[in-house]
């Protein structure tokens, strides 16, 4: 049992991590934005480099116990595909229109950009959530360990990126860090799904693992890297990217 208690904390302490972002509404338009982008950036290749070596290839190491290769590939890449296929359906769900009813105002198509970006951070957070919790039952407690420190690390410029976006269109700072609190509240919520659903035997597990693989995939793809190339600071934020994903690699590889 305390093994899964360690699960849940560990996606709890990465969602929460989102609030130390959340506070640099108190220094409002100080952070550039490039900084911002290259903070994204960073943020990505934590993602990109956890989906590899703390999801897919400890996915890949487990499936070896159930099926032999090359077999275990295909059933490693269907858990992939259908990380990545169901929230390609999330993302064509978003109701896109609806923040336009609720602001009646001229600048209601920023409103509605604003509050798409943060639906979206909420969303991509859940899968962030599973893949804490999945960490600790790779059958290495510092491997899960080192995957909710380093996401919850990548969630500090996220929890930024959310909580300025509301202080620059006139939230209270208050509001600001509130909503962006929210948004990480969901990762603990997505690592009870993955318990409840992955843990049930190695049979599940390793599809679970690669599961939340593929979506974190979908989202640094879909959702990270385009957002850092909006503005023109597209080099520091692959800059930022490959440190990122380099940090990751480095702290998976030391504490596992």
């Amino acid at each position: 049992m305390n093994l899964y208690f360690y699960a849940f904390l560990g996606s709890l302490f990465a969602g929460l991590a989102t609030v130390i972002g959340a506070f640099s509404v108190l220094i409002g338009k100080k952070i550039s934005p490039k900084i911002q982008d290259v903070l994204l950036g960073f943020s990505a290749g934590i993602m990109l480099a956890a989906s590899v070596f703390s999801l897919i290839i400890p996915a890949l190491n487990i499936s070896e116990n159930v099926f032999h290769k090359p077999f275990n590939v295909f059933f490693i890449s269907f858990g992939i595909l259908c990380g990545t296929f169901l929230f390609l359906i999330l993302d064509k769900l978003i109701p896109e229109d609806y923040f336009l009813k609720i602001y009646e105002n001229s600048d209601a198509k920023a409103l509605k950009k604003m509050w798409l970006f943060v639906l979206a951070i909420t969303i991509h957070n859940f899968p962030e959530g599973m893949s804490s919790a999945l960490g600790f039952f790779k059958g290495d407690i510092y491997g899960g360990i080192s995957l909710a420190f380093g996401i919850g690390v990548q969630n500090i410029p996220e929890g930024m990126a959310v909580a300025l976006a509301l202080y620059l269109k006139g939230f209270s700072i208050k509001k600001s860090i509130l909503v962006s609190l929210l948004t990480g509240l969901v990762e603990p919520i997505g690592g009870l799904v993955a318990i409840a659903i992955f843990t049930i035997s190695n049979y599940i597990l390793f599809f679970g693992l690669a599961f939340a693989g593929g979506a974190m995939l979908f989202i640094v793809s879909k959702e990270m890297i385009p957002e850092t190339h909006k503005k023109g600071y597209e080099t520091e934020a692959t800059f930022g990217l490959i440190a990122g994903f380099i940090f990751m690699m480095i702290l998976d590889t030391v504490l596992s």
